[in-house]
């Protein structure tokens, strides 16, 4: 359990702090968001993706259906938290997704990385593949999910909800039929769940870049003039 939370709290820890230090103190005198909510919100998302992922273990991982619901899921999960009314047409709202669907996807990786440790006798009967495949989980689901939160809470502080929840939701069902596409064809001993689980990562780490490391910025930008205002020192991508 303790190699599990290292595996996924590390690596999302590691891009809450890189993503998010350019837009809080020292990097600039007025922060762009609140330190507590934002970490508030990671912990939450936490606890969502680990009791999504509980609830996820209970079906079929080999069924594309329960796949595209659990996307759904992933998704409104993030939508039911962010659409509080003190989240709508905030430029800080963008941040707190952000988080939020960080924390979701290092929970949910945790959820079912521990189940599929456990289910494979533990540790020790890990061979390569098996971990391989835990790994590729991982990154997806980080680089995913943080992505969805990114995507839903521009729709909320843009009030534009609905379209961009459509968005995320789409890639997130994308993304989660790559990876029951894996399941099958691992389980079957055949080579080719290799094509699906790296279309996952191919599709996560373009998903994370367009939205988060080159997008975010220019989104504050944007939804900071809706509100009036202006600042400069914005990070560039």
């Amino acid at each position: 359990m303790l190699l599990t939370l290292a595996l996924a709290a590390v690596p999302a820890l590691v891009m809450f702090y890189f993503v998010l230090k350019g837009y809080t103190y020292p990097a600039v005198e007025e922060p762009f968001f609140k330190d507590s909510t934002v970490i508030t919100l990671l912990v939450v998302g936490l606890v969502e993706g680990f009791l999504i992922a509980a609830f996820y273990t209970m079906f079929d991982w080999t069924s594309p259906v329960f796949g595209v619901a659990f996307a759904f899921i992933q998704s409104v999960a993030v939508l039911l938290v962010l659409n509080l009314r003190r989240f709508h047409g905030k430029s800080d709202t963008v941040f707190y997704g952000y988080a939020l669907g960080l924390g979701q996807g290092a929970g949910m990786s945790y959820g079912l990385m521990s189940i599929f440790i456990n289910t494979a006798g533990g540790i020790d009967q890990m061979d390569a593949l098996s971990w391989f495949v835990v790994i590729l989980f991982l990154v997806m689901q980080l680089g995913l999910m943080s992505s969805v939160g990114t995507n839903i809470g521009e729709g909320v502080a843009r009030l534009r909800i609905g379209e961009f929840t459509m968005q995320a939701m789409l890639v997130c069902v994308i993304g989660m039929l790559l990876w029951t596409f894996t399941a099958i064809l691992t389980g079957d001993n055949n080579l080719l769940w290799i094509l699906p689980a790296l279309a996952m990562v191919a599709l996560a780490v373009y998903y994370f870049y367009r939205t988060v490391y080159k997008g975010m910025a220019g989104v504050v930008a944007d939804v900071l003039r809706l509100e009036g205002r202006k600042r400069s020192d914005i990070p560039k991508r």
